[in-house]
């Protein structure tokens, strides 16, 4: 971050031991030693940092692998704004979601599917919830959207849970399909002193997500028919009176909101939503206002400027503080409510990662930084703005244990003349007028973008890995992407693959133009809608001496039935495959599948056996093809796990990471690879 100071909060030793496990040296060492799959796997990750009302402490997860457990596990730890040593609270089987007590004296949290409660300070745990079902963890409100949050009296606590599985007159052997077999979330609260539960929601209706007013009277509620994925975009903003119990309806658009909060004085809320004005959808996250009591929403931020990812009422009521896209980086800003003029807060080489979070009460915010030397750490900001203080420093030895790589944003002109930009990272040891191989990264969305630092696919992506091995990895930000306004963003809409395919294959150009790149060792890979880019790019050249697919789309009319988010996929085809005359050839001619019969590239395919975004079938298609026509290929699945990679268990990630580095060796370099021994303790692979 270049705005402000840093304030190291935790001593050296305390950082260098907290990286010991990664097999990293300590501060004393001669040279940063090349990073391996299991030093990622082993290095500890900070997640969800809170800061106490009183503005005192940070609380954070501290994360681990549990090699025998083969399951990351985190515990909460509590850190001095004003420095010295880290207070670990928690030591269970793993804790997570720890919210302060409105008096900074309690965290409550999360473990085991029930609330917990401990003192601030430390001491003996209390199991606070005895639900019936499990406590929800996170709402679906946006990135960073807790279920669990204290009332403004510090009494009760409220969250969201599901209501038990009952068994229905029709009951069979057989499974129902999940359009018809799920159970509504309800919003409940619960007695601090006494444990006491109380439903506060009922109804055929589900709370996805909701947030609580200042003064504790009222919820703001995202209201939707059924608590399935497929539902979310038919969802609502709905204001609940906490104490009479009613509850009326502010917004009946048609699109999906998220983030939607009650202003300070009660007068209005906002939400966010990827709508212009006239509430037309896909045209990037933009903020919203509307009055409290129901009528016409009003865009709030400029458009064209930059994509919403968080938002936050400041105190006074008159500013909406946010998180902001910015395409390579994003940036915590003000949005005047009545102007939309927007101050800058920070600036820098970073990724706000989401969670970040205002608090009233100590005139601060509370978030944390991906950085390219940093992967996470905790800092405050004044919520005026100002000079942010970092608070912890776990990461304070990690660029002198290991050679991380150089990153550098790049800039190039698309083959329609358009400004495409994106990310270089340089190999361990780079010397100019030397050529090296490269891995493109393709993100996912693709309504997303790649930011400086690493993101939070680590392992997933292991570029400090590839950089030791004297790769270069490139992460272009594709037309489809988020952060640069709507023209960019909806470039995709009507004609899937118009310019992304050729943004990728520009930047390419690019960077051997510079010398940087050989244009004979180049191999692409990535995940969801990364992975579908890849798809279309092996049907399209042969450029590409290796590829790795991960859940990616290979026919779109199959895929609209398949999926658990039909809805989004709308907006760009203008339908579904089973409208009346609707027009197959507009899906047909964006699907991989139409063309697979000219891959030449060998492609290794990578999808979760649990997968409902892009479920398995989808890599299947494109694996048979590239089989039947004689193309090396793998197709690999992991054993029970969903369609984020970034959470499947360390020995699933570990392997995936393992066999794609092995396929990039053999068709890239042709050097000998070795697959990387797991670490001491990880579960041996089921077959």
């Amino acid at each position: 971050m270049r705005a402000g100071r840093a304030c190291l909060s935790i001593p050296a030793a305390a950082a260098a031991a907290a990286l010991a496990s990664a097999g990293g040296a300590t501060a004393q060492a001669q040279s940063p030693k090349p990073m391996t799959l299991v030093d990622i796997t082993t290095i500890p990750r900070i997640q969800d940092a809170q800061l106490s009302p009183d503005g005192r402490f940070v609380s954070y997860m501290l994360v681990r692998p549990d090699w025998k457990a083969d399951a990351y596990v985190p515990h909460i730890w509590r850190q001095a704004v004003s420095g010295g040593e880290p207070v670990q609270l928690t030591k269970d089987d793993g804790e997570s979601l720890a919210r302060w007590s409105p008096d900074s004296s309690t965290l409550a949290y999360w473990s085991k599917g029930q609330l917990f409660l401990v003192p601030a300070a430390g001491g003996t745990r209390r199991q606070l919830t005895h639900h019936a079902t499990d406590v929800v963890q996170m709402g679906a409100g946006g990135p960073g959207d807790p279920a669990v949050a204290w009332s403004a009296d510090g009494r009760s606590i409220y969250f969201l849970a599901r209501d038990p599985r009952t068994r229905r007159p029709e009951a069979t052997t057989l499974v129902a399909f999940e359009e018809t077999d799920f159970e509504q979330l309800r919003l409940w609260k619960v007695g601090v002193a006494t444990g006491a539960e109380q439903q506060v929601t009922s109804g055929d209706w589900s709370v996805i997500s909701y947030r609580l007013s200042r003064d504790g009277r009222h919820a703001t509620l995202l209201r939707s028919s059924t608590p399935l994925t497929i539902d979310h975009y038919r969802s609502d903003v709905w204001l609940l009176d906490l104490e009479s119990g009613a509850i009326r309806e502010v917004t009946h658009n048609g699109i999906y909101e998220t983030e939607a909060d009650l202003s300070p004085d009660g007068s209005q809320l906002y939400f966010v939503a990827d709508a212009n004005q006239d509430l037309d959808v896909y045209y990037g996250a933009s903020l919203f206002v509307v009055p409290a009591a129901g009528g016409t929403p009003r865009r709030v931020s400029p458009q064209a400027a930059y994509s919403v990812d968080q938002a936050a009422w400041a105190p006074d009521g008159k500013s909406i503080l946010a998180v902001a896209n910015m395409g390579v980086h994003s940036e915590i800003v003000r949005v005047d409510v009545a102007t939309g003029a927007t101050t800058p807060l920070t600036n820098g080489e970073h990724f706000v990662i989401p969670g970040w979070t205002v608090v009233a009460a100590a005139d601060r915010m509370v978030f944390q930084l991906d950085e390219p030397t940093r992967l996470g750490d905790a800092w405050t900001l004044p919520i005026a703005g100002g000079a942010p203080t970092r608070v912890t420093g776990i990461y304070d030895t990690l660029g002198r244990d290991f050679a991380l790589p150089r990153q550098e944003k790049l800039t190039w002109k698309g083959a329609d003349g358009a400004t495409v930009e994106g990310l270089l990272f340089y190999p361990i040891g780079y010397q100019p007028g030397r050529r090296y191989p490269l891995i493109v990264q393709l993100h996912g969305g693709p309504g997303l973008s790649d930011k400086f630092g690493y993101g939070p696919g680590f392992l997933l992506n292991y570029v400090p890995v590839l950089a030791a091995k004297g790769y270069a990895v490139f992460r272009p930000n594709y037309r489809g992407s988020a952060g640069y306004g709507p023209d960019f963003v909806r470039d995709i809409v009507g004609h899937y693959f118009h310019n992304m395919h050729l943004d990728v294959l520009a930047g390419i150009d690019a960077l051997v133009a510079r010398g940087i790149v050989d244009p004979d060792r180049l191999a692409v890979s990535g995940w969801s809608a990364g992975g579908t880019l890849v798809n279309k790019l092996v049907t399209f050249t042969d450029r590409f001496k290796a590829a790795s697919s991960g859940a990616g789309v290979s026919d779109w009319i199959s895929m609209m039935a398949q999926t658990d988010a039909v809805t989004r996929r709308t907006f760009w085809f203008g339908g579904t495959p089973w409208d009346p005359h609707a027009d197959l050839d507009t899906f047909l001619n964006q699907s991989p599948i139409r063309d697979v019969a000219k891959v030449k590239t060998p492609t290794i395919f990578f999808v979760g056996e649990r997968d409902a975004r892009v479920p398995q079938p989808q890599s299947q298609e494109m694996y048979r093809g590239l089989e039947h026509n004689a193309v090396p290929t793998k197709l690999f699945t992991a054993p029970g796990e969903p369609h984020d990679a970034g959470g499947w268990r360390p020995r699933h990630t570990f392997d995936k990471a393992n066999l794609e580095l092995a396929w990039f060796e053999k068709y890239v370099t042709g050097r000998p690879y070795q697959l990387e021994a797991p670490p001491a303790g990880m579960p041996a692979p089921a077959r």
